[in-house]
């Protein structure tokens, strides 16, 4: 599995070095690991993820741990990563998550961990449920609010993977050579994006702005596929049913009562 992300994550990175950008990876929890993470780091790709509960980390040596001759000791006190909240000292910082502004008790601390060949950066934040949570970043010159709010930022990307589920098939596609299956991705990633540009291009148009009868929206947010699916379809039914109608014409007026064949046809 890690060749495969490997592979993905270097070509990637071979097309950014062109326009001199540099490439980050932000990753749950499953991707702490030395195997995945260590490989990036020798090709210059830093990483923000967040850490298991168990998570262990080496402070550095104390000084009366040194020997007076041969090599010097590299590692410290093993602790567990989340101890760092009794053993640091606390700071509060704002930061901006999912569209709001917070603010955050942290700790931060660099550490060796994960038998990697550098220190990495980890804060230390306690959730709205009370419970503590570690984010590392390998790039120590990102600030605990940098690194939070990227690792915030990777939210987005479950709403993704929730909407090319349910409305673009991902799930569902099958085939036994890996060819079709990679052409199928390009054609849902691409299906995605222009949904979403439609969503954000259009969004002060009659057509989009259609409700139900009721006066509900069957949705959730104002940029899900869901909202862009039932507004297509029922202007289409609308231009249908009363193809006479002004282009102009307020759809939602037009096609009154219609919620139905919506349905019916959905």
């Amino acid at each position: 599995m890690w060749d495969v992300a490997h592979a993905q994550v270097f070509q990637l990175n071979e097309w950014i070095l062109q326009s001199n950008q540099k490439l980050r990876i932000v990753a749950d929890a499953y991707f702490s690991k030395n195997p995945f993470i260590q490989p990036l780091l020798d090709k210059g790709v830093h990483v923000v993820t967040k850490l298991r509960s168990d998570a262990v980390a080496r402070l550095d040596p104390e000084p009366q741990m040194q020997k007076a001759r041969g090599r010097k000791r590299k590692y410290g006190k093993q602790i567990k990563v989340n101890t760092l909240w009794e053993l640091v000292e606390h700071q509060t910082i704002t930061v901006q998550l999912y569209g709001k502004i917070q603010t955050v008790e942290i700790a931060v601390a660099d550490v060796w961990m994960l038998k990697l060949s550098q220190k990495v950066r980890t804060v230390v934040l306690r959730t709205t449920k009370g419970k503590l949570m570690a984010l590392v970043s390998t790039d120590a010159n990102l600030t605990a609010a940098q690194i939070i709010e990227i690792y915030g930022s990777r939210f987005s990307i479950e709403i993704a993977i929730r909407d090319i589920k349910q409305h673009l098939g991902f799930e569902e596609y099958q085939h036994h050579s890996l060819l079709p299956v990679l052409r199928f991705l390009h054609i849902v990633g691409i299906a995605y994006n222009i949904g979403k540009i439609t969503l954000i291009k259009y969004s002060k148009c009659n057509w989009i702005n259609i409700t139900s009868d009721s006066g509900d929206t069957p949705w959730i947010s104002e940029l899900s596929l869901s909202k862009l699916r039932y507004c297509l379809r029922k202007y289409t039914l609308g231009k249908l049913v009363f193809g006479n109608s002004a282009p102009e014409a307020e759809q939602h007026e037009i096609v009154s009562d219609k919620d139905a064949i919506v349905d019916f046809a959905a």
